[in-house]
């Protein structure tokens, strides 16, 4: 949970999210991130409203509107019809409608003032939100979304939506925009004219090929896991803004050079994809705080990696490595590492200079022993060294006094020194390693 809840918080809190992807468990996943995170939390919906009585506009499609716009005054005739249409063509019958933020508000079509229905934001006499997450739209979302002018966000998240029309295009002065976990198998080009947007949120969905976004300079947030992506999206490069990016759980096989330019990224997602190895321009992103390169075919990873001086958290595990490389030791803020499942058989001296780590896992690798500078990381409080090949543990092991757990099973160890014992007396696993 610990990956997914940060994924989740980095997006609502540096620039935050609406959607990440789920994660895992040791999984963090995420982190940051990054978490496998579900990624996505949902913004804080504005709710202001204004009743102003715009002369009626003549409506655009919707070859049945309801009755109930002719009575309303408080938007356009026209932004009346484009909700009813939404209504029609996403099943409205069928809708959930049971989210805890829409007590006091009004079921759709059954009030002429579209403003208190449930998941509508209006301001200025406009409608500016609309949130419908997890509320069992289905279908397509009409045309008529089109005539929305002033809407800043559109929140549809988790439904089973499967095409956006071309006219969302028109929605110029869109800030958010969250489809993620859909139907979805493409997107109009237009999506890539949608010059506002500061979030874009498509995981979970079934697309292998996303619009060029080069239009997109504002964008900070880009959510794009959990599709059947083969290469990073055209323009991507080109979001110099970009501080979140989730592409984990794709079908990449490389990096282009140019993730380079990213050089705003702080949280960088790409677990669980087809990577064998790493652009030694991944060091130009020297603001990263949070990198999961989990779950790919690494077998190594570039020196450059060296440059990433603010990673606080950083996951390795389930890839191919033989070897961390010794530039690991200039991650003097990284808290959490985990580099389990690997091919691990030895940990470079330089792992000593991470005296801020509070988790190390280095399960299910080939370790025969340990460095004694590991023993210079006294704010550990977790390590997870089952599943190697150690016969014993370096006597310099004792210094690690914050230590809560140490993992030792599935080892060849028989028992540990009594010294080694009275420190950690309740905290290592199997307990019957000192056994007396």
């Amino acid at each position: 949970m610990r990956r997914t809840i940060f994924f989740l918080i980095i997006c609502l809190s540096v620039l935050l999210p609406t959607a990440c992807a789920p994660i895992r468990s040791t999984q963090i996943e995420s982190a940051p991130v990054l978490s496998q995170t579900n990624f996505l939390l949902d913004t804080p919906a504005i709710t202001s409203t204004s009743s102003t009585s715009p002369v009626p506009a003549s409506t655009v499609g919707a070859s049945q509107p309801s009755p109930i716009c002719v009575s309303v005054t408080e938007i356009p005739y026209s932004e009346c019809v484009a909700l009813v249409a939404l209504y029609r063509d996403t099943g409205g019958e069928s809708w959930i409608m049971n989210n805890e933020e829409w007590v006091d508000k009004d079921n759709w079509l059954e009030t002429a003032t579209p403003c208190s229905w449930a998941g509508i934001a209006c301001a200025d006499g406009h409608v500016i939100e609309i949130s419908l997450g997890l509320n069992g739209l289905t279908g397509e979302i009409p045309p008529e979304i089109g005539d929305l002018s002033h809407l800043t966000r559109l929140d549809l998240i988790d439904n089973q939506l499967s095409r956006v029309p071309a006219e969302i295009g028109n929605l110029t002065g869109l800030m958010e925009l969250n489809l993620a976990f859909n139907n979805l198998s493409s997107l109009p080009e237009e999506i890539g004219t949608l010059t506002s947007l500061t979030a874009l949120y498509l995981a979970g969905n079934e697309l292998s090929a996303i619009p060029d976004m080069s239009a997109l300079a504002d964008l900070t947030v880009l959510n794009l896991a959990e599709n059947n992506l083969s290469e990073m999206p055209q323009g991507t490069a080109n979001l110099k803004n970009l501080s979140a990016l989730g592409l984990a759980s794709n079908n990449l096989s490389n990096l282009p050079a140019e993730i380079g330019n990213l050089t705003n990224l702080i949280n960088l997602d790409l677990r669980g994809n087809h990577l064998e190895n790493l652009p030694p321009e991944i060091g130009k992103l020297t603001r990263l705080t949070w990198l999961d390169i989990s779950g790919n075919k690494l077998s190594g990873l570039p020196p450059e990696i060296g440059s990433l001086t603010n990673l606080t958290e950083l996951y390795l595990e389930n890839n191919k490595l033989d070897n961390l490389p010794p530039e690991i030791g200039a991650f003097t803020k990284l808290s959490w590492l985990t580099a389990f499942d690997n091919r691990l058989d030895n940990l470079p001296p330089e792992i000593g200079y991470l005296t801020a780590l509070i988790v190390l896992d280095l399960q299910g690798n080939n370790l025969s022993d340990l460095p004694p500078e590991i023993g210079n990381l006294a704010d550990l409080n977790i390590l997870y060294l089952s599943g190697n090949n150690l016969s014993g543990l370096p006597p310099e092991i004792a210094k690690l006094v914050n230590l809560t757990e140490l993992g030792l099973d599935d080892n060849p160890l028989t028992s540990l020194p009594p010294e080694l014992c009275a420190n950690f007396q309740g905290k290592v696993i199997p307990a019957l390693l000192c056994a007396p």
